[in-house]
């Protein structure tokens, strides 16, 4: 997995204005990435919006998919960021779950995110496996690996039984997105409250069948 965006930039002995050269750079490939497709966004482009030379584009990130992997990484660590913070977890299943849920789905439910969905599904290039890949590890994969990690301390400590937690997490996720993320991925409207209502039922269903 890659570094944090920080945590990287240290490593390499960035500066102060060298991590915020990076970030505009990185913010501004996120806007013509979103707005034209991995395909169509042109890097001079990007750098007319960031400010800079190509020469630094290129001795950053190396090409335009080095430019996006490091876009993507950014923005799962910034959504991500979240969900480290300790009010999210607890002894409390029934809280946890529901907290998580709520975080979860702000998250996916941005039209950035949206967007940044559509994106990653449309890609059609040569690096468009590699997209993919991406995404499913920066974001689905990681999601789904904090939420095994809980459900495996609240098995050993005897408050759920669940036989295959990784399973079970997935499981989860895709029952509290469901229809709602579909419906906005498609640009199919949806009752806002729909996602509420689909967390609350998800947690209610997952905890009856997991009950220790």
């Amino acid at each position: 997995m890659s570094l944090p965006l920080e945590q990287e930039c240290a490593e390499k002995g960035l500066t102060a204005k060298g991590l915020e050269r990076r970030r505009r750079i990185l913010n501004a490939a996120k806007e013509v990435f979103l707005e034209q497709g991995f395909e169509n966004a042109s890097v001079s482009d990007i750098m007319k919006r960031a400010g800079g030379s190509m020469s630094t584009l290129y001795r950053c990130f190396g090409n335009k998919f080095g430019l996006f992997e490091a876009m993507m990484q950014q923005s799962c660590d910034d959504l991500f960021a979240s969900f480290d913070e300790d009010r999210v977890w607890s002894d409390d299943p029934t809280l946890t779950l529901y907290r998580f849920g709520q975080r979860f789905i702000e998250m996916i439910g941005t039209p950035q995110a949206i967007a940044m969905h559509r994106l990653v599904l449309s890609a059609n290039s040569t690096e468009s496996e590699q997209i993919q890949s991406l995404f499913y590890t920066a974001g689905p994969d990681r999601i789904r690996k904090l939420l095994t990690l809980y459900l495996k301390r609240q098995r050993e400590e005897g408050r759920l039984q669940i036989d295959c937690c990784t399973l079970a997490a997935a499981q989860f996720v895709e029952m509290i997105k469901q229809p709602w993320h579909l419906q906005a991925l498609l640009g199919v409207p949806f009752d806002p409250a729909l996602p509420e209502r689909s967390l609350r039922q998800g947690v209610d269903i997952f905890l009856k069948g997991t009950a220790a």
